[in-house]
């Protein structure tokens, strides 16, 4: 009994079991249910928020992606992307996202993922998800997704399927932001950097490795074997039912920051440690999309804690939310790999800051992915919370190009959800 908990709480310690468990249990559930022969129509995976999503008693940003991971997985299967994947001898790999939350989702609350294909081009995938509370039938959050066809193309996907052509659905005005603005940020990523060649692939999820060595023998008094049982049971049921290394990993950083100089340039870019760990990885080996947004949390916490954000954020009675981010995964990163989280506040408004975090190998300076995040300020705003670190008015700088094709999307979204609303409103 002794060495099976041992060996459970060292799976739980350095792997996501619960992402393998999930995944495995959606693909033989989606092969049971009657296959969908409209590859455009929408679907629905429902869910529940549990206590390994939470982070301050509501769904983590990072978990919606992981989420949206098992609906793509239900999705695929069941209209057959999967199936004719395997016959033409392709993959799909996710090489952008884009999510806006609208309202958090808490302990308990149950929810529809509602995932469709919207469109497609020659390289990739543009799916649509959103989640809808079970309780009242308001979005909660919509994602939209880049699936890059490798040695393949969406239309003889849908060709092998249809056995037909298939017309291209027309692009929403939203999505034709945001496509915009992926070609904008690699444009400029790639100027940057001086490459001309394309470099858009999928991610690579890391593994950590914590090692969780427990030697026993026999004990003299049988009560010792008792305690350490117990011990042990209640660590396999914390890592079993909550995210420990998420918490632990932010009590961390903030320890971190105390014992780190405060940083008196707002603007300029802080620098966050990290490597690839077992429980950052997915079945295909590389960190996890869903990681990538994780990792950003802890960066931007810090970069917040030394820039002085959340003391200016304190002492105005203020808070600060993600309200949207998108991400571009340009290159994996693989098991063991040290990377750099590069974090910048890039620009403001009235209502949130911009911040820019880019993931840059240590092996070769290469920027893996790049996130762009909307953090929205809570019973303040920007202006009043630099005015109160900097004691005095801080030039805005100006959007540059991909970023404001994002803000179009954001808008074009809003206005989008706003009026579907309001006709379902009249409709009832």
């Amino acid at each position: 009994m002794l060495w099976l908990v041992c060996v459970l709480l060292l799976l739980f310690c350095s792997l996501d079991v619960w992402y393998y468990l999930r995944a495995v249990f959606v693909i033989l559930k989606a092969w049971f249910l009657s296959p969908v022969f409209d590859i455009t129509g929408e679907q629905t995976f429902s869910s529940r928020v549990f206590l390994s999503d939470v982070d301050l008693c509501h769904m983590n940003n990072a978990r919606y992606l992981r989420e949206c991971d098992f609906a793509r997985f239900s999705l695929y299967t069941r209209n057959g992307v999967f199936k004719a994947l395997r016959a033409l001898g392709a993959t799909v790999v996710v090489g952008a996202s884009t999510i806006r939350y609208r309202r958090p989702l808490c302990v308990g609350e149950a929810f529809e993922l509602r995932s469709r294909i919207v469109s497609w081009d020659e390289k990739a995938f543009y799916l649509e998800q959103r989640f809808v509370s079970c309780k009242d039938g308001i979005v909660s959050a919509v994602m939209f997704c880049k699936q890059s066809v490798v040695r393949s193309s969406p239309d003889k996907i849908m060709q092998f399927l249809c056995k037909r052509k298939v017309e291209v659905p027309e692009f929403p005005e939203e999505l034709q932001h945001w496509v915009s603005f992926i070609s904008a940020n690699s444009k400029a990523l790639r100027e940057e950097s001086q490459l001309e060649a394309a470099c858009s692939s999928d991610h690579v999820v890391l593994w950590s490795q914590s090692a969780c060595r427990i030697s026993t023998r026999k004990c003299v008094k049988p009560v010792s074997g008792i305690m350490l049982l117990w011990f042990l049971s209640g660590s396999l049921l914390l890592f079993g039912s909550l995210d420990v290394w998420y918490f632990l990993r932010g009590l961390w950083v903030a320890l971190q920051c105390c014992f780190q100089s405060p940083v008196r340039d707002i603007l300029s870019e802080q620098v966050h440690h990290g490597r690839v760990l077992p429980h950052d990885l997915d079945f295909m080996c590389h960190m996890n999309n869903a990681r990538y947004l994780r990792e950003c949390d802890f960066a931007r916490f810090a970069h917040a804690t030394r820039i002085g954000l959340f003391m200016a954020a304190r002492a105005l009675n203020a808070s600060m939310v993600v309200g949207a981010t998108t991400i571009r995964y340009r290159r994996s990163l693989a098991l063991g790999e040290a990377f750099e989280l590069r974090t910048r506040i890039v620009s403001w408004d009235e209502k949130s800051f911009f911040l820019e975090q880019r993931f840059v190998s240590k092996t070769d300076g290469f920027v893996s992915a790049v996130l762009l995040c909307r953090q929205n300020v809570i019973r303040g705003n920007p202006e009043k919370m630099l005015e109160h670190l900097c004691k005095r008015k801080v030039e805005c700088p100006e959007l540059s190009e991909d970023l404001q094709h994002w803000l179009q999307f954001i808008s074009a979204s809003s206005q989008a959800l706003r009026a579907e609303s309001g006709l379902h409103d009249k409709s009832n």
